[in-house]
């Protein structure tokens, strides 16, 4: 009978492929979660100052981001509109989420009030009463 000249350990090995896999979901995971989060408020518009309101609220999870450029343009998420599409928008939110739906209205400061005011008047026949405004605190 021979004996081992070498004792052998197999010791504990770690399979690290499962692993390997969970962190690239989760990098994949928020590589899209922050390109969506960035989408929403892409445009460049150059807010209002105002002299009273208050910190963003997260209560209503139901928001419509309307953007209004400098130009006139209506967008939402990045995508140019026009007033009737956004007038069905912001018609179905208030159906589908009645007492729950917000319009947040964001408008580059150059922007004249009459071209703000078939936003608010859409808002009113869809029976929406949170409709805020995207400001700037004032300096």
């Amino acid at each position: 009978m021979k004996l081992p000249s070498r004792q052998r350990s197999g010791g504990l090995k770690f399979n690290l492929t499962p692993m390997i896999d969970v962190v690239f979901n989760l990098i994949i995971f928020f590589l899209a979660a922050s390109h969506l989060a960035r989408s929403d408020v892409a445009a460049d518009v150059e807010l209002p100052e105002a002299q009273t309101g208050g910190p963003e609220s997260p209560e209503s999870s139901h928001r419509l981001i309307v953007t209004v450029l400098a130009d006139g343009t209506l967008s939402i998420g990045r995508k140019d509109l026009a007033l009737p599409q956004v007038e069905q928008m912001i018609l179905g939110g208030a159906a589908e989420h009645s007492g729950d739906f917000e319009v947040r209205i964001r408008t580059d400061r150059r922007v004249p009030y009459g071209q703000i005011e078939p936003l608010l008047l859409a808002c009113a026949r869809a029976g929406v009463v949170k409709v805020r405004f995207a400001v700037l605190p004032s300096q």
